[in-house]
């Protein structure tokens, strides 16, 4: 979204960024002015013993809850004067304020699989090779637990607004224009969802290159080295990865980069094939990768396709389970590992897989080719400022599951 909002002011809107607090200071560095918009996500998660666990999913439905109550009360505020009005993610209550304030609401997923199909489950599902009448019925039961779990909160706070309650908070979140930001060359939008959707390409944030001497003395030393990092994970969960990550490295007889987020030093050296990093660039150290392994979250998928490189996806939770199919279909990496089920043999040969297999390190090279990260910003700010002017996200329902035809071109 930072991607987006630079993009947006290049070419020549005036843009305001709302979003958890810690990202402030770093949103300001890169020139985008900022409001703190809810609690520290960050540290909500790193409280976390893992992120894989009923416990943690409780938890995060009663935080979510907190967060759309105060999403009521501060976005008001915060999107007074506005023309466009563009959400992501669990901003939830945002399609609803918008609509009472009569500014035009859009919403930028970062991932085919939240759009309701018979392509695809829930994103909450962990199988994604199982018939449409199945995913059919994972979308109606989430939607019948959308409504008890956030519909009264949503309702409430519709009701304050002088607006009428909602069926469906899902939809309702999605509105009635919705920008996939995910690149085609990799997974498209099913075509029973089309019509309501625009597809444009993943949103790269370029960054400059840190250029740490210790990181490049170590790319130099050796065999191209696999990276392996799990994203937002907790940091409990990450760093009782890296025991069995250096095993299964070493197993393959690969040299391995691992994003570290513990106390230790974020950035040194062990036992020569071992380089811990923190906070680097995606886009300018997977280039020098020979695999990439991570926990298949969108922007990793992302940048790890742009980058040429195949990748072995260990998803934990919701969309993460989607991205490690369809890497798998595609050809750009082995079949996924889930989280609960990792060991370092399983890991190890997914890593000589990835290294060896002529044909998927081709498929890499070529899908890379495909993308073209300022083509994509281009086409999302143009798919934002055209369209309908239509406030109302109810206008256009999509389709209800159980209407979705049974054949996928």
């Amino acid at each position: 979204m930072l991607a987006l909002s630079l993009a947006l002011q290049t070419a020549g809107h005036q843009v305001l960024l709302a979003a958890p607090p810690e990202k402030g200071e770093w949103v300001q560095q890169m020139g985008c002015p900022f409001v703190p918009l809810g609690d520290n996500i960050t540290a909500f998660i790193d409280h976390m013993k893992n992120a894989h666990s009923a416990d943690s999913a409780l938890r995060f439905l009663s935080y979510l809850r907190n967060a759309i109550k105060s999403q009521f009360h501060v976005l008001p505020e915060i999107i007074a004067g506005a023309d466009l009005v563009v959400g992501a993610s669990l901003v939830v209550a945002l399609s609803s304020v918008a609509e009472s304030m009569d500014i035009g609401y859009r919403y930028v997923a970062f991932t085919p699989s939240i759009i309701p199909s018979r392509h695809h489950p829930f994103p909450a599902c962990r199988q994604q090779d199982l018939p449409g009448y199945y995913n059919r019925k994972t979308w109606q039961i989430a939607r019948l637990c959308d409504r008890f779990t956030l519909g009264a909160v949503i309702n409430k706070g519709r009701k304050r607004l002088g607006l009428k309650p909602v069926k469906d908070p899902w939809h309702n979140m999605l509105g009635r224009s919705v920008v996939v930001a995910s690149d085609e060359a990799i997974s498209l939008v099913p075509p029973d969802v089309k019509p309501h959707v625009r597809q444009t390409g993943y949103l790269h944030l370029d960054q400059e290159d840190r250029h740490l001497a210790d990181l490049e003395n170590f790319l130099n030393e050796g065999s191209t080295p696999v990276y392996a990092g799990f994203g937002s994970m907790p940091k409990k969960d990450q760093n009782d990865n890296i025991p069995l990550i250096i095993e299964a490295a070493r197993s393959a007889g690969r040299r391995v980069v691992i994003a570290k987020f513990g106390e230790a030093p974020l950035e040194r050296a062990s036992d020569g094939d071992v380089f811990f990093i923190s906070k680097h660039p995606h886009l300018k150290l997977f280039p020098h990768m020979a695999a990439i392994i991570h926990h298949g979250g969108a922007g990793t998928v992302a940048a790890s396709a742009v980058s040429g490189v195949p990748q072995i996806v260990v998803p934990h939770i919701l969309d993460q389970y989607y991205w490690g199919s369809r890497i798998y279909r595609s050809r750009l990496g082995p079949k996924p590992i889930w989280r609960s089920r990792l060991t370092a043999p399983k890991l190890a040969d997914a890593i000589h897989e990835a290294v060896s297999d002529q044909r998927m390190n081709r498929k890499a090279t070529v899908v890379s080719k495909m993308i073209d990260p300022q083509k994509s910003l281009n086409r999302t700010v143009t798919a934002l400022l055209t369209g309908t002017k239509s406030n109302n996200p109810m206008d256009a329902p999509f389709p209800q599951a159980d209407s979705f035809p049974d054949r996928y071109p």
